[in-house]
């Protein structure tokens, strides 16, 4: 069951301070927010005052029990310290897992807390939240641990259009780690940043991440968004210029003492 929560924030264009609802948490059977992320445009807002159009800055969660993918996007991830990453993805995450917990039928234990039942029934997480790290990894689905993080909306657009389009799970996953590595790149703008982000990721720089950016050039070609084509072709040339440079490196002979 779908999940929205009041943002509240400032226009990034006018700073102008705003409030709208939006979604924090989706699941695949939800079928209008679904829709809404299929297209592109689940949490897109217009400004009031100003006019322009942006995402709201709210964390997303996205469930789908049958293929065991939670994936959470979060908006400026890389800003956010561990605490802070964690609060402010905790209620949505929790709700998550609490509700696929009882369509599975799982029994958790009672929580050892002060405030009784009346607390549990104001806060249907608390279960959940209780657990020890021994009785969640004993009871509950392995994946429900653990949730796939992503800075960009489009990669969880795209991982829920490969869903949809029937990919198995495994590639999903695949692709989900070449497009998180594309999402890096762009906004590596630092070259030595961009140069250790390839560096880590050699293992990826290959066919399979090509034909992903060249499926993603076609979508954005069709979309009319020329600017992400050609952002999406210089990614191709950072990873040949690499390439390239790696390759001439291996070529160089080494001294012998």
């Amino acid at each position: 069951m779908a999940e929205t929560a009041l943002c509240r924030y400032h226009c990034p264009n006018c700073q102008a301070e705003l409030e709208q609802e939006g979604y924090i948490a989706i699941n695949v059977q939800d079928e209008k927010p679904m829709e809404a992320l299929l297209a592109g445009t689940i949490n897109l807002t217009t400004c009031t005052a100003c006019e322009a159009q942006y995402l709201l800055p709210i964390p997303l969660v996205y469930h789908n029990g049958e293929r065991e993918l939670l994936i959470i996007y979060v908006p400026d991830l890389v800003q956010l310290s561990p605490e802070e990453l964690n609060q402010l993805i905790e209620y949505p995450y929790s709700l998550t897992v609490t509700q696929e917990i009882a369509r599975l039928g799982i029994v958790l234990p009672e929580p050892s807390l002060p405030q009784g039942e009346e607390y549990q029934t104001k806060h249907p997480t608390t279960r959940f939240a209780s657990l020890t790290q021994e009785e969640a990894i004993t009871l509950l689905p392995g994946y429900l641990l653990r949730p796939t993080i992503v800075d960009g909306l489009q990669v969880l657009v795209a991982v829920a259009q490969a869903v949809y389009d029937g990919m198995s799970t495994q590639e999903v996953l695949d692709d989900m780690v070449r497009l998180q590595l594309i999402n890096k790149i762009l906004n590596a703008n630092d070259p030595l940043v961009r140069r250790k982000v390839l560096h880590h990721s050699e293992t990826y720089l290959n066919e399979p991440l090509n034909e992903v950016i060249q499926t993603l050039q076609e979508q954005m070609g069709l979309e009319g968004n020329a600017e992400m084509v050609d952002k999406l072709q210089w990614v191709q040339g950072e990873i040949e210029r690499y390439k390239k440079s790696q390759q001439e490196r291996l070529k160089k002979p080494t001294l012998e003492h």
